[in-house]
């Protein structure tokens, strides 16, 4: 380890940007592999909202599986969800389960991952379509195709004219 220290230690930032950016696996390997500590998870968090390279979702599933995130990093690295075995994973390690996780989530991931929707949830979705979007339709359709759709939610749907 003393010479990949030395290594290390031989690059400057420029250097360093590149491997994280280009490295293949590199980040991946990062996330799944080093104990990182809180700090070092809400930084690369953060890099990831800022430039959303090509390894997020790798890398939030690694997060996710293998470092001892706060329900405040679940909150923010589920919306790189793009497995229902990541979003099983996060819903068991977050203190709230899936109702805070379905709360912290868009819509589309929630409405694709999630086993349950609460109600008053669900009537807020409905209140966010916006009838004049383009695919208002088929949002709207992928609302009433869930088993738990609820009346409230039809009825603001039905009001938009959708």
């Amino acid at each position: 380890m003393e010479r990949f220290d030395d290594f290390i230690a031989t690059l400057d930032g420029s250097q360093l940007l590149a491997l994280f950016e280009h490295g293949d696996g590199v980040m991946v390997d990062l996330a799944a592999h080093a104990r990182l500590r809180p700090g070092q998870v809400f930084l690369l968090i953060g890099l990831m909202e800022e430039a959303n390279p090509s390894w997020s979702p790798d890398v939030a599933y690694q997060l996710i599986a293998n470092q001892d995130c706060t329900p405040e990093q679940l909150e923010r690295l589920i919306g790189w969800c793009d497995d229902p075995g990541t979003w099983d994973i996060a819903c068991g390690k977050h203190p709230g389960g899936e109702r805070a996780l379905v709360r912290a989530a868009d819509p589309y991931t929630a409405l694709r991952y999630a086993h349950r929707i609460g109600p008053d949830v669900m009537a807020g979705f409905a209140r966010d379509i916006d009838p004049t979007a383009r695919g208002a339709r088929y949002e709207a359709g992928r609302l009433r195709r869930r088993h738990d759709f609820t009346g409230e939610a039809d009825s603001i749907l039905t009001a938009k004219g959708l």
